[in-house]
């Protein structure tokens, strides 16, 4: 049987956004080489010693705690890139502070981005490793002959240096999103495709920063006419759970129809949505 470091070398720890998952996919190999083998073993072979620690995590029952990153990327094998990779991903599943997970997500994007040989997927990780990028691109509607950084950055009720502005336009202009005239840049197509995959971290990532710019906009900068934050809390069946994610998913399709409709653009909207159980009752 290979020995467990390098059979982990036929999966991309990039490619995961928790550490049970990929924990679970590397057992599953290991167990295809050798019948035999065991949850027990698998922990040994991870430097956790002889127990069932991995088969809980596996099972969702506990956390692998920060102390063990060093002995699991030792057993690994793990390069620096998958030390920080796998570090990170263990620190977002013990955090809870949101400035925490922000820094770690953005450590997954940047050891995804530098590992990633295919220009266009390096591109759509880079796309969401930042969330301005996503409004530049979608401020351009506002500027049918063609914006500078300095245009859009004066553009933006939340505070965007040119510097970030013409970051944003390089890169959309590199994915093919954008053409540049001179100092301006415009839209070549309306609606935005990465043209990728992305992974879900950098998905999270994005939504966790859309959800940091809807406290600011509970600022005295907005006014409760611009605004509209409104939540509701339910007690209600998981048939009835699923129902409600439906809806939320026809109304989201609702509204990017009512945007795509719209010939005369004179702002740029950001609308969240969000749905997530609180309580569970595990009868």
């Amino acid at each position: 049987m290979r020995r467990l470091k390098d059979i982990r070398k036929t999966i991309e720890l990039t490619g995961y956004s928790n550490y049970k998952s990929y924990f679970e996919d590397l057992y599953e190999l290991a167990k295809k080489e050798f019948s035999k083998y065991s949850y027990m073993k698998f922990a040994e072979d991870l430097n956790l010693g002889a127990s069932n620690i991995v088969f809980t995590i596996i099972k969702g029952k506990r956390k692998l705690m920060f102390k063990h990153v060093a002995d699991v990327a030792d057993a690994l094998a793990f390069d620096a890139g998958e030390r920080k990779f796998f570090a990170s991903l263990v620190r977002l599943q013990n955090s809870n502070n949101v400035n925490e997970r922000l820094q770690d997500y953005d450590a997954l994007l940047d050891v995804a981005e530098s590992r990633q040989k295919e220009e266009h997927s390096k591109d759509a990780i880079l796309f969401f490793s930042a969330w301005h990028h996503v409004l530049v691109f979608e401020a351009l509607e506002l500027f049918p002959e063609g914006a500078s950084p300095q245009d859009l950055a004066k553009s933006f009720r939340v505070p965007i240096s040119t510097t970030d502005a013409r970051e944003s336009l390089e890169l959309l202009t590199h994915m093919g999103l954008l053409e540049q005239k001179g100092n301006l840049y415009l839209k070549k197509q309306k609606n935005l495709s990465t043209g990728a995959s992305v992974p879900g971290y950098g998905v999270v990532r994005f939504h966790l920063k859309m959800l940091e710019l809807a406290r600011e906009c509970l600022g005295s900068e907005f006014t409760a006419e611009e605004r509209n934050v409104s939540s509701v809390t339910l007690a209600i069946s998981h048939d009835g759970a699923l129902k409600i994610k439906e809806t939320l998913e026809e109304f989201r399709k609702r509204i990017f129809k009512i945007a795509s409709e719209d010939s005369n653009p004179e702002k740029v909207l950001q609308v969240n949505f969000q749905a997530f159980p609180i309580i569970e009752n595990k009868r």
